[in-house]
């Protein structure tokens, strides 16, 4: 008998990086189990103001997915935070009790400090997960060892190329993902900045603007209220042309939706759904960005990204031998890209199975 599956996603226009993980676990879910065995469900929802605020669930808002009659409920992404036991402890004992498992895909932790941390592993001791895949070994090291089936895996948004066929775009041009902090000055040859690469057998050079943007270089997660605030102030004029490229410009978050923060520049992309984005790095000869998930896509087409912020997210790039991201452009080696795609596939095959 087939096993069924709800798999929960959400929180795409607050960060649209969410998506291209979470269309590759559905996709990956539907071969091993049969799409007609894998029910997509929302997240259970939290909520982000236009200053940065987050407001948790609801007195009044509907738990659903507790109710749900399947053989397991899968969650994924970076879920494993200070707050996972906050929203999902009561939902996953009760699920628990109905025989229904979790099961942990593309798994990763994000702002967990040790006390939460200690508090979560004690929760899964007692609570084990069916299974747990990590995107990351920090995350498979941490929890690994209290799920009933554990891999040291791969972010699923590395699958992207699998299900997503892209139409050729007739322009030349690089891609510059910049939402988190501002986007620095780009040039090829001529006068050297505060950073160098070579690319298309050229020199180029960037160089980081401002008090706010070195502010924001140096933390895991800058201020959301602070970008926003300081898009009211006039942006400095970036080229929309370097060398035989235009330059396309992606800001990964539709809401809030802040015209001045989002089109300060020429040539820039926004939107609610993922498909344009994936259209974009998908074809783009080099993608420049703040953002984990813009550079995991733009690489698994096999094309160089490099990444300009800390953060301990760089796991999921690291994991796939892309290490030195944040100190030049990377291009994977797609033949071990697409060896760890398959071995992570046909182990969840086999436990699924």
């Amino acid at each position: 008998m087939s096993v069924k599956l709800a798999y929960c996603t959400g929180f795409w226009c607050t960060n649209i990086g969410n998506a291209f993980f979470s269309l590759g676990v559905e996709h990956v879910l539907k071969q091993i189990v049969g799409a007609e065995n894998v029910t997509v469900v929302s997240d259970y929802q939290t909520y982000t103001t236009g200053l940065g605020k987050r407001l948790y669930p609801d007195r009044n808002q509907l738990n659903y997915i507790s109710r749900l009659d399947v053989d397991y409920v899968v969650l994924a992404g970076p879920v494993l935070s200070k707050y996972f036991l906050m929203l999902w402890k009561d939902i996953l004992v009760d699920l628990e009790k109905r025989g229904v498992r979790v099961v942990l895909l593309s798994a990763g932790i994000m702002k967990m400090p040790e006390d939460a941390l200690k508090e979560c592993q004690a929760f899964f001791e007692q609570h084990p997960p069916f299974i747990l895949c990590s995107r990351d070994h920090k995350t498979y090291e941490a929890f690994g060892k209290y799920a009933d089936h554990a891999y040291d895996g791969i972010c699923f948004a590395f699958y992207t190329p699998d299900y997503f066929h892209p139409a050729p775009i007739t322009d030349k041009f690089v891609t510059m993902n910049f939402d988190k902090i501002p986007e620095p000055k780009v040039w090829a040859d001529g006068v050297s900045g505060s950073d160098s690469f070579e690319f298309d057998g050229l020199q180029w050079h960037v160089q980081h603007e401002g008090l706010l943007t070195k502010t924001a270089m140096k933390t895991d997660r800058f201020s959301d209220a602070l970008i926003y605030a300081a898009s009211i102030f006039p942006q400095k004029k970036r080229e929309d042309r370097i060398g035989d490229y235009l330059v396309f410009r992606t800001d990964h978050r539709f809401h809030p939706h802040y015209r001045q923060k989002i089109y300060g520049q020429g040539n820039s992309f926004c939107a609610d759904l993922p498909y344009g984005y994936l259209e974009l790095y998908a074809n783009s000869a080099l993608t420049l960005s703040d953002r984990v998930h813009a550079c995991a896509v733009t690489m698994a087409y096999g094309h160089p990204a490099m990444l300009f912020s800390k953060t301990n997210r760089v796991g999921l790039l690291e994991r796939v031998g892309a290490g030195e991201i944040s100190e030049h452009p990377v291009t994977l080696d797609l033949k071990r890209l697409e060896e760890e795609k398959q071995n992570q596939f046909e182990w969840l095959k086999t436990v699924l199975g």
